[in-house]
């Protein structure tokens, strides 16, 4: 009875250690995937954003409404800089709607890029990418399939992965072509090695479960013959991966740990990919089979007798504590790695209170472990961008925790210590109850860069590339937005460049951009910094002024108009003297901005039918103009 009792206390004592130990392995196992989407997820985020400026550049629209050398030079220029600031692009083209390449950029061996002369250029209308990247509506972009270069029908040696990226560009509902961007995938493959520690190897397979890296002499053999891959391989525990989001299979005396990860989206088609990584030495269950062995050992010990209880049991306990101080052990190397990686990471229990914190972590949000532990995160950190609490039914972290399921967010804010608001990007993943006492691991990174380049497409969205205005459509969007308010009284001056044909005429077009941007800085140094300022046609130009009467405006206006008539523009060795007319009219109660602009064009005509270089009003009689 004493031997049975012991073997059982003795056999609960080895589960609970198998327990501990599974759920360390676990949650290694998945800060190791989560590391390796979150390098996936960000390497192509940065290619999607170049290719989206590229695709909504107002040079390609300036080029595609008046084709020309000069616009297609600066537009050669603009692809050209984009590729010496991006080493990892090997080309970026824009193909027109027949697939034929209009403009590309290829990069030498030895690193740097150039443009391809026209003789040169090809038609693609037969590539996979051109046919689906034609496909697509307005706004969304094609990523394609992992696989190496082809040239003249040819795998290209030595083998150069690629991706490709592709966008269409639209002009006025009308399909007009593609921009595409040839993304040199052995920067990604390295991403991935550099997101894990060096004796971990990654591993990554297409959908149809082709060897694309860590294949150890099998990648990109699917370039060259279709029996190859895990479906040869291993073509049951394949059949049953195709059919999980993650899990691992035994491959020899290797385990592979994987997921299934997508960076398709609303707006981006992507390939399905099998990430993951190689833990050599040993089987997927090899733990369970080393817990299994030594209970056996273990039982057979205690069957052997009274004679032996004692020695036996001094065995266990020794054998107890080598467990407990291989899982002490087991528990520092993932402090040290977590302590080192590159991301923070918070460790939270199931009632979303803090258990621990790497340094990176600290560094980020300000607060020490110490700290944080054992408070409730979700109302310290987690707010808005305005700096309000998030409500708990949008924060990822305690939707993973009730749903058990990973969580992603491409853009986060975190509350620092000091309340200041840090964009991050974050994802949760849940900690499996049954081998541990459950809970989410929280890794996020700072994001603030990918914010400040979507700020500056935003700022180049509404600029007039030129003169550095505001362009038509941002500048009739603030005088909406003036006008939305009953009581508000802003006021509009609409000037036109007078004989500006003439310039353009007389000393080219250069000359005549020059003009527009020179007295454009010029009528800025007069405006407050609240004023509206837009170019809203070739030489004609809107200002839009907040709560201002008549007469203030019509001083203004004059300071304007003596502006012009003062300043001379220096076009190389000449200085051109340009003057301009105005129309000037202040916004009438319960008026429509398309009527107030109405009254200013019709002020403007006025100024110029009376000589130019003048300043003309529109009197309230004109109200319903």
């Amino acid at each position: 009875m004493a031997i049975t009792l012991l073997v059982v206390l003795v056999a609960l004592g080895l589960f609970r250690s198998l327990q501990q130990e599974e759920q360390l392995q676990q949650q290694q196992r998945d800060y190791y995937l989560a590391q390796l989407q979150h390098s996936i997820s960000s390497t192509l985020t940065a290619v999607e954003q170049d290719v989206s400026r590229l695709t909504y550049s107002p040079l390609l629209q300036h080029f595609l409404e008046q084709p020309s050398e000069l616009w297609l030079q600066l537009l050669q220029q603009s692809y050209l800089s984009l590729a010496r600031l991006r080493p990892d692009y090997d080309q970026i083209r824009f193909i027109d709607r027949d697939g034929m390449e209009v403009i590309r950029i290829n990069r030498l061996q030895g690193g740097d890029a150039y443009v391809v002369p026209g003789a040169q250029l090809q038609s693609k209308a037969h590539r996979y990418y051109v046919i689906e990247g034609l496909r697509l509506a307005q706004g969304e972009l094609y990523l394609s399939p992992l696989d190496l270069n082809i040239e003249q029908n040819d795998v290209e040696v030595p083998y150069k992965p690629m991706l490709r990226i592709s966008m269409p560009v639209y002009q006025r509902q009308q399909l007009q072509g593609l921009v595409v961007i040839n993304y040199l995938g052995q920067q990604l493959l390295d991403n991935l090695q550099s997101a894990l520690p060096e004796r971990i190897s990654p591993l990554l397979w297409n959908a149809s479960g082709h060897w694309l890296h860590g294949g150890e002499g099998r990648d990109w053999q699917f370039m060259f013959t279709e029996r190859t891959g895990l479906s040869v391989e291993l073509p049951s525990q394949w059949q049953l991966a195709q059919q999980q989001t993650q899990g691992q299979l035994t491959a020899g005396n290797d385990c592979y740990v994987y997921q299934w990860v997508n960076h398709d989206s609303d707006h981006l088609k992507a390939p399905r990919w099998l990430l993951g990584f190689r833990d050599e030495g040993q089987g997927c269950t090899a733990l369970q089979a080393r817990y299994m062995k030594l209970g056996g050992q273990l039982l057979a010990a205690g069957l052997g007798g009274g004679l032996l209880l004692l020695w036996g049991g001094c065995r266990l306990r020794q054998r107890q504590w080598h467990m407990d101080q291989h899982i002490r052990h087991r528990e520092h190397q993932l402090r040290l790695i977590t302590d080192e990686v590159g991301s923070g990471l918070i460790m939270v229990d199931q009632q979303g209170c803090v258990r621990w914190m790497n340094p990176e972590a600290e560094r980020l949000l300000g607060w020490t472990e110490a700290e944080l532990l054992g408070q409730e995160l979700h109302p310290v950190i987690h707010v808005t961008l305005s700096g309000q609490v998030l409500h708990a039914e949008a924060c990822p972290t305690l939707e993973a925790l009730r749903t058990g399921e990973r969580q992603h967010a491409e853009r986060d804010f975190f509350r620092t210590r000091e309340g200041n608001i840090l964009p991050v990007h974050t994802t949760v993943t849940p900690l499996l109850e049954e081998s541990c006492e459950g809970g989410a691991v929280i890794t996020f990174s700072d994001d603030s860069g990918h914010l400040e380049a979507e700020n500056r497409l935003r700022h180049q969205a509404m600029t007039d590339e030129l003169t550095g205005c505001l362009n038509r459509r941002a500048t009739l969007q603030l005088l909406e937005r003036l006008l939305a308010s009953p009581d508000s009284q802003p006021g509009v001056v609409l000037f036109d460049i007078d004989h500006f044909k003439q310039v353009n005429d007389r000393y080219g077009h250069a000359a005549g951009d020059r003009v527009l941007s020179y007295y454009a800085q010029e009528i800025r140094e007069l405006l407050r910094s609240g004023d509206g300022f837009g170019r809203i046609g070739g030489e004609e130009f809107l200002i839009v002024l907040d709560d201002i009467h008549m007469d203030s405006l019509l001083q203004l206006a004059e300071r304007f108009r003596q502006r012009f008539d003062e300043r001379r523009c220096p076009v190389d060795e000449h200085r051109l003297h340009v003057t301009a007319s105005f129309g000037v009219a202040v916004r009438q109660p319960g008026e429509s901005a398309h009527a107030l602009m109405v009254r200013a064009d019709t002020a403007l005509y006025r100024a110029k039918e009376q000589g130019r270089n003048r300043v003309e009003w529109a009197p309230e009689l004109e109200r319903s103009a």
